[in-house]
């Protein structure tokens, strides 16, 4: 029987959006490969690409009673018992404590990828001090700790004494397949008109304030005062399960001052990108932002804040800006350098981002580590 990974995350849609490849490639390498997640629009992707998809069920994303997660790991347990997996890679943070628990429970190897610190890290307090001590019971089970940017990394080795310098594994983001994010347009000086055509920028993400959206809506008020004719467009899901999610009436009451346009989220961000001269994520926190590596591969210059998982990406000056996290003035003083740019510094910009990526970020190396690490973990060699 072939080798059997079970992948497990707290959203069908963060397989399909950012590892749907890696999943293929395993599956053509002959790994039996089930996807565990709970179910959502994307879960269809599944099965339509040869996986085998187990629903979870029990995995509350804002849930802090212990019951309910005590019920999880039990779950995890019963997945586990049922495909006897030779080795499980989780994903966020439930899946690595509880699904980390539940593997160590019936000797599975696993990994643990850290996508992310995530709200509980950003607000501190007691739930951070308590998400602290689950993680290093359960990490310490793990095979491998892998983490997205150094900064992260450095955290749980350095800071926290999470994780043990021997168990955690850097690797640059969880990559994208770069070759395919190309816009031909980008690369020519007169893309909409020369000069005096409007810059456009654009944010793409969950609508989440952790993200920046609302340092974004309030530089773009400054900018508009300063450029009315400088547009202002937001891309991405509403209504994410996330204490930090922006909701419906805000999003509108943004729409209304005539700052934002809500484009709503999309199947393919290319063909909305390819309309824009800049994607800005000003975010408080990353793993390794997927937006700003797809946008630098279709060429777009960005700007973005200067924290892991984003500074990693731009270049400040070179491929884009890096503005000050928090801080919507410096974000307006970025938009405002951008806007001041002659059209084809802006496009030489965006080409040095993308060839940035191509030698980086690209996923054909992410896969080729996945695949080194599961077979030295599975075989010893």
């Amino acid at each position: 029987m072939n080798r059997t990974v079970v992948l497990v995350s707290n959203t069908s849609w963060s397989f399909v959006k950012f590892r749907l490849p890696l999943l293929i490639r395993l599956r053509a390498e002959g790994y039996r490969v089930i996807v565990v997640a709970p179910r959502d629009d994307e879960s269809a992707a599944f099965e339509a690409n040869g996986l085998i998809y187990e629903p979870l069920t029990g995995l509350q994303q804002q849930g802090k009673n212990p019951w309910h997660d005590y019920q999880l790991y039990h779950e995890f347990r019963r997945i586990y018992k049922r495909w006897q997996p030779d080795l499980a890679i989780h994903y966020t943070i439930k899946p690595n404590i509880y699904a980390t628990k539940a593997a160590a429970s019936l000797g599975i190897p696993c990994i643990a990828v850290i996508t992310g610190l995530g709200y509980t890290f950003i607000k501190g307090g007691l739930l951070s001090r308590i998400t602290d001590t689950l993680y290093r019971k359960a990490l310490k089970s793990a095979a491998q700790v892998w983490f997205l940017n150094e900064d992260d990394r450095r955290v749980f080795v350095e800071h926290r004494g999470i994780v043990p310098l021997e168990k955690a594994v850097l690797i640059h983001g969880e990559g994208i397949d770069a070759k395919t994010y190309f816009n031909p347009g980008q690369y020519e000086a007169a893309k909409r008109g020369g000069e005096d055509v409007a810059v456009k920028f654009i944010f793409v993400g969950r609508l989440l304030y952790d993200k920046g959206i609302r340092e974004y809506v309030a530089a773009a008020a400054q900018i508009k005062a300063r450029y009315p004719e400088a547009g202002f467009s937001i891309l991405g899901y509403l209504n994410v399960g996330n204490p930090s999610a922006v909701d419906e009436a805000t999003v509108a009451a943004w729409e209304r001052r005539g700052v934002v346009q809500y484009l709503g989220s999309a199947p393919d961000v290319r063909l909305v990108l390819q309309d824009h001269d800049c994607v800005v994520l000003p975010s408080y926190r990353e793993g390794m932002s997927t937006t700003l590596m797809e946008a630098a591969a279709m060429g777009l210059p960005l700007i973005a804040s200067d924290i892991a998982g984003c500074r990693e990406l731009v270049e400040d000056g070179v491929t884009g800006f890096l503005c000050e996290a928090r801080n919507a003035g410096s974000l307006a003083e970025r938009m405002a350098a951008f806007i001041q740019l002659r059209s084809s510094e802006r496009v030489a910009m965006g080409k040095r981002g993308r060839e940035k990526m191509l030698r980086e970020c690209d996923m054909d190396g992410i896969i080729q580590h996945y695949l080194q690490a599961i077979r030295l973990i599975m075989t010893g060699k």
